[in-house]
């Protein structure tokens, strides 16, 4: 629905209100003039009709009278006894002429016309009413009104007693417009007689013209209406009925009739007069509404126009309103304040949407607009994404509050290069620079870049990968840098010095490594896995007997063929699945421990975990809960453990490693010698065996290197009190020198190569008598 202006709104309140204020004493002066006018009216025709009766009556006493002395006269009384027809008639002639009657006759008892003045009456005929004869014969006499020869008259019927009753008197007056008159002059009300018989008007006569006479008529007993009345109709009436006369089928109706016109009059007047108010009001107050809409609406479109400024994005404008009223001024004084407000929220906003809130550099979103600005300049430039190298591991080991110091930190050594940079996510930054930089200055760069955060007297060190893009040759785009940037920043976090510049076949690498991640996921969610567990067995150089062996997973894919496992294990720990995968192992391996003890296999598997396995405080529960389920020993798992995952969190390994210790498990770690700090923890890590990398065993008696490094090792975990495993041993002769030189256990292809659970029960019990050092 349309909105209506404040100009319409006020127009209707103030003269709706008037015009109802109006409408509403208009019709309470109608319903109580009707009122009144209804009780005036009842009075006047109930006056009227008991005056009317009233003069009747005189007439009828007049009457009476007038033949009370002429049948008391003893000439007329004489006449009548002797028949006399002449003197009878000139006694009604002369006595008629003194009373003014309008007709004299006397009739016998049987009601026959003995003489008569009027020639409505024949001499020798009946008598019309023979039922006023019976009557007068009955009574002495009757007063009525009759109907003669299409003439009403008001008479009397008396019997001449002689002294006995010898005839009958008549005398009577006319009912005629002149007695109306006179009776309309009395009661101020028209009168209509009419004579009905068989309820047809047979005569009539009235004070009312013939042209109003039938509807005065029709209003006999009616309501007012107030339609006729507000119309000013000269012809309205309202008028009373009754009955006056009933003689032997002719009856004499009395019609009161009262012009309505005349007491509504003065009510017509008032009502004028307070349309006439009504109007004028209605107009002064429209037009002072209307300069009270003007003065409100003016400075309202003002401030509607600053409004759409506002909104358009104008936040510099002056806002200056022309009014005298304090709502305006509060609402302008707010609208000044609105719009600094929203200026200053504004920049906050355009601040947050494009700036990183926890660094104060730039967002993806921003970095975005600026590559696309870039890119239409069809100029070249470079792109550098830099990844902080096991950022969560930052935020395990100090906090993520240290974390955020050291993006912090991170982003102000990227902010005092030349060019622009932003944060992507975690911990991935985006750098233009503005110049060509070459690999010398990259590495220059990424040494400044890592040097030690210090973080409440906490060092943090650091590494940085950095991933390289020429624009355009490698992308036209900001969604390809974004995506290519990736591909980069995965390629350098597995290269030695963390630098790469993108090429094509990286993009092979990635489409790989996501296909990897996706039929990963799905393996381990089928009941039907396409992986599965292999078993290489260690045998104890100093029992001769296989009494331990590594679980070695496998993977051989619908859709990718074999995957090697330091292919999919890496690439599962960058995904966040490798502990799901720890977890499918340890299952698998529980299960073929618990076959191999129903079969008499008392061997030792040992599980490689990975460093996010390490820190996960929920493993070894789930590694006590399963083999609560069979029912086995904490000594029928061990675990190994990579060197390079013990250095990257060690005080964090050394506490987890620990709770294993403490619930029994033995600890070996994997790939010893390859990696250089390990030995600074060596003396804290609650391990049990060193296993020797198998690039010091494969030739062993052929490298007096290796023999020396193998030696070394073999030392050191005596003066640790630690187990050696020798991996690798592919023939008899290093077989020898290791149990020569006190290894406990080795592995290798010399002894047995991986196999699935049902050939390894197999092997193991065709090698149990075998001596393996000859």
């Amino acid at each position: 629905m349309a909105a209506k202006s404040l100009n319409q709104q006020i127009f209707r309140l103030t003269g709706g209100l008037v015009l109802l204020s109006t409408i509403a004493i208009l019709v309470n002066v109608w319903f109580s003039t009707v009122e009144h006018a209804e009780q005036q009216l009842e009075t006047n025709l109930q006056i009227a009709e008991s005056v009317f009766k009233q003069i009747f009556r005189n007439r009828e006493e007049q009457l009476y009278n007038s033949v009370d002395i002429l049948t008391s006269d003893f000439g007329f009384k004489a006449a009548v006894a002797s028949d006399d027809e002449a003197t009878i008639e000139s006694a009604l002639l002369n006595h008629g002429r003194r009373v003014e009657a309008d007709l004299m006759a006397q009739l016998s008892l049987q009601g026959s016309v003995i003489s008569t003045t009027n020639s409505s009456l024949n001499v020798g005929e009946p008598f019309p009413y023979q039922n006023l004869i019976e009557q007068t014969n009955q009574r002495g006499g009757v007063s009525t009104i009759m109907m003669l020869n299409d003439q009403l008259y008001q008479a009397i019927l008396l019997v001449v007693e002689t002294p006995r009753p010898h005839g009958i008197t008549l005398i009577g007056f006319n009912v005629d417009n002149r007695l109306l008159e006179r009776l309309k002059g009395i009661t101020q009300l028209d009168v209509t007689i009419s004579v009905e018989q068989s309820n047809d008007i047979s005569y009539s006569v009235s004070t009312l013209q013939p042209a109003i006479k039938e509807q005065a008529l029709k209003q006999t007993n009616a309501d007012l209406s107030w339609l006729d009345v507000l119309l000013f109709s000269d012809a309205l009436y309202i008028s009373k009925r009754f009955l006056y006369v009933d003689n032997d089928n002719n009856q004499i109706w009395v019609t009161l009739s009262e012009n309505v016109t005349r007491l509504y009059g003065e009510f017509n007047r008032l009502q004028l007069k307070i349309s006439v108010i009504a109007g004028l009001l209605l107009i002064l107050t429209l037009m002072f509404g209307a300069m009270l809409a003007k003065k409100l609406s003016t400075p309202l479109y003002g401030l509607s126009r600053y409004a759409r400024k506002i909104s358009a994005g104008d936040y510099d404008q002056l806002i200056e309103v022309d009014s005298k009223t304090k709502e305006i001024d509060a609402l302008s004084n707010a609208f000044v304040a609105m719009q600094a407000n929203i200026k200053e929220r504004q920049s906050e906003i355009v601040f947050q949407a494009t700036h990183d809130l926890l660094t104060g550099i730039f967002n993806r979103y921003k970095i975005a607009k600026i590559l696309d600005a870039k890119f239409k300049e069809n100029t070249e430039f470079m792109v550098i994404g830099a990844n902080i190298h096991g950022f969560r591991g930052v935020n395990d080991i100090f906090g993520y509050q240290s974390g955020d110091r050291c993006l912090q930190a991170i982003a102000a050594r990227f902010e005092q290069l030349d060019g622009k940079c932003a944060r992507l996510s975690g911990g991935e930054f985006l750098w233009l620079p503005d110049k060509e930089l070459n690999g010398d200055m990259l590495r220059v760069i990424q040494r400044k870049i890592e040097m030690p955060i210090i973080v409440d007297d906490v060092v943090m060190n650091i590494k940085i990968a950095l991933g390289v893009l020429h624009c355009p040759q490698d992308c036209d785009n900001s969604e390809s840098v974004f995506k290519r940037i990736n591909i980069c920043l995965d390629e350098a976090r597995v290269t030695p010095d963390l630098i790469v510049t993108y090429a094509e076949e990286f993009e092979k690498n990635y489409i790989r490594r996501l296909a990897i991640i996706s039929e990963l996921k799905k393996a381990l969610a089928s009941k039907h896995s396409e992986l599965s567990i292999s078993y290489q067995p260690k045998l104890n150089l100093h029992t001769n007997q296989v009494d331990h062996a590594e679980a070695l997973i496998r993977w051989n894919s619908e859709r990718l063929g074999f995957v090697p496992p330091d292919e999919f294990i890496a690439i599962a720990e960058q995904a966040g699945l490798i502990n799901q995968v720890t977890e499918w192992v340890i299952n698998a391996v529980v299960d073929d421990v618990a076959i191999m003890r129903e079969q008499n296999i008392p061997l030792s598997v040992a599980i490689n975990l990975s460093a996010k396995d390490i820190v996960d405080p929920h493993l070894l529960t789930y590694v006590t809960d399963k083999l609560k389920e069979f029912n086995l020993a904490a000594d029928c798992l061990s675990f190994e453990i990579t060197e390079s995952d013990i250095v990257s969190e060690p005080t964090k390994a050394i506490v987890e490693l620990q709770r294993f210790r403490d619930a029994g498990f033995s600890l070996a770690i994997d790939d010893f010698g390859t990696g250089y700090s390990s030995l600074t923890y060596l003396k804290s890590l609650p391990v049990t065996e060193l296993k020797i990398d198998k690039s010091f065993v494969l030739k062993l008696n052929e490298q007096n290197s290796d023999q020396q490094i193998v030696q070394t090792i073999l030392q050191l975990a005596k003066s640790f009190n630690l187990s050696v495993v020798a991996e690798g041993v592919e023939d008899n002769a290093s077989l020898t020198l290791l149990r020569d030189w006190g290894c406990k256990w080795a592995q290798g292809y010399y002894i047995c190569k991986p196999a699935p659970l049902v050939q390894l029960i197999n092997w193991y019990t065709d090698n149990l008598a075998t001596d393996w050092m000859k």
